[in-house]
């Protein structure tokens, strides 16, 4: 108890600072960590978002590869009935050709048919003019 008594204030002011001191300390320490911890879980949701996006950015230009081939097929169906206009318009001209006496060469020549639809419409037309 002799101990206790012979100190002075002063020393009981360093000992309650130094305890002060040291409690700060081991609080800056956890505070430390658990902003460690923290910082380390947003890193991982970074990472994780990151591998998220450019999942999603080449699934995005893969469904967009998708989607030009498909305008694609698109534009050619929609030129292939007007193809076949044209086909039917040169058979049409053909046709009245025969109507009005030209030959299988005469088709070949200005309508641009094969030889053998040729042959075949002047042969029809004559069946049907018997």
């Amino acid at each position: 108890m002799l101990l206790l008594s012979s100190m002075s204030m002063v020393h009981w002011v360093l000992i309650s600072n130094g305890l002060l001191l040291v409690t700060a300390a081991a609080g800056f320490i956890l505070v430390k960590r658990k902003y460690q911890n923290d910082l380390l879980n947003v890193q991982q949701q970074m990472q994780k978002l990151r591998h998220d996006f450019e999942a999603m950015n080449k699934s995005t230009f893969g469904i967009g590869r998708s989607v030009k081939k498909l305008e694609q097929r698109l534009v050619e169906n929609e030129r292939k009935p007007t193809l076949a206009s044209s086909d039917e318009a040169l058979y049409q001209q053909a046709q009245r050709l025969v109507g009005m006496g030209a030959s299988a060469d005469d088709l070949v020549s200005s309508c641009g048919v094969a030889r053998a639809e040729a042959e075949l419409l002047v042969s029809m037309n004559r069946q049907f003019a018997h």
